[in-house]
């Protein structure tokens, strides 16, 4: 009888233990720190960053919070470290100065995908025409574009560097209008609807290119710079911290089609669901992702 109620206090401790340490795990689960995840509102930074939010809540349980703001502010929020992270960080050209200005407190955590600037034209336009930014100098050309470059918001990357453009080309008679990419594209169709030639300060990946057939003017003096590189950036101290997040993100990579594809389909439907369905289709390839041992960052210079 002693060894029968010696044993029912055994199993009373053991299922007690159990149900603290049961307790003790949800508890963890929900005080997890949440990894903050800067991101600007273009078409490829949503897809990638919402597809890497999804991956990260279901492979690690880890929770993340995404913060939208414009990516100088980005920038800026991570060397104070109210941003942990942002993936989409053009660090070869376009960001570049936003990196020297504050490396020094940030980590590079590696190359999602590669992309390019430029002048795009509809590729309907003779090259005989219009082949290069030089081209845009001709009398004829400048009347049938109108003298102007359609582009995104004052003061980002794409704009100052096309404002580079028009004084080393010296463009007279051009003048850059400024929307957002929304507006941009919209004119840019009118202008198409309506048989006018229009240009437009463009990058890649977007889907604008599974849209409409485009090609880039050449740009013989490299103002624009050649391939770009598009990095996850974090604040310093960011693989500390979060050492399984910093591995994914290190070894995130997407296929310029598969984005573009994304892109494009996200206009019909919405990028959480095209997302979710990619993330369904590419969860084993996607998991393989979190897997390295080894991650290689630290504030490495670009």
């Amino acid at each position: 009888m002693i060894r029968s109620n010696s044993h029912k206090q055994q199993l009373i401790r053991w299922f007690f233990g159990v149900a603290l340490a049961a307790l003790a795990g949800i508890a963890q689960a929900e005080n997890a720190k949440p990894v903050t995840i800067g991101w600007v509102n273009w078409a490829d930074a949503e897809i990638t960053t919402k597809l890497a939010k999804l991956a990260l809540e279901d492979q690690l349980k880890q929770p993340v919070k995404l913060v939208m703001a414009d990516i100088g502010i980005q920038f800026q929020a991570m060397s104070t470290g109210k941003v942990d992270m942002i993936p989409m960080a053009w660090l070869t050209y376009s960001h570049k100065p936003f990196w020297d200005k504050y490396q020094a407190k940030l980590e590079d955590l590696g190359v999602i995908y590669e992309g390019r600037l430029g002048i795009v034209v509809p590729a309907e336009i003779p090259e005989r025409e219009v082949k290069s930014i030089e081209d845009l100098n001709k009398p004829e050309v400048r009347e049938k574009f109108g003298g102007k470059i359609l582009t995104s918001e004052v003061g980002n990357g794409q704009y100052k560097t096309a404002t580079r453009a028009i004084a080393e080309y010296k463009l007279e008679g051009y003048k850059l209008v400024a929307s957002s990419e929304t507006g941009m594209l919209n004119e840019f169709d009118r202008n198409l609807k309506r048989g006018q030639w229009p240009l437009l300060n463009a990058w890649s990946p977007h889907w604008m290119f599974s849209t409409w057939s485009l090609r880039y003017l050449d740009d013989p003096k490299e103002v624009y710079g050649k391939a770009e590189q598009i990095h996850a950036v974090g604040r310093k101290g960011f693989t500390k911290d979060f050492p399984q997040v910093a591995t994914f993100f290190s070894h995130y990579k997407i296929p310029m089609r598969d984005l573009e594809g994304m892109m494009k389909k996200a206009r019909e439907t919405s990028s959480d669901q095209v997302v979710a369905e990619y993330y369904a289709e590419n969860k084993q390839k996607i998991a393989e992702m979190f897997k390295a041992d080894v991650v290689q960052s630290t504030a490495q210079q670009p």
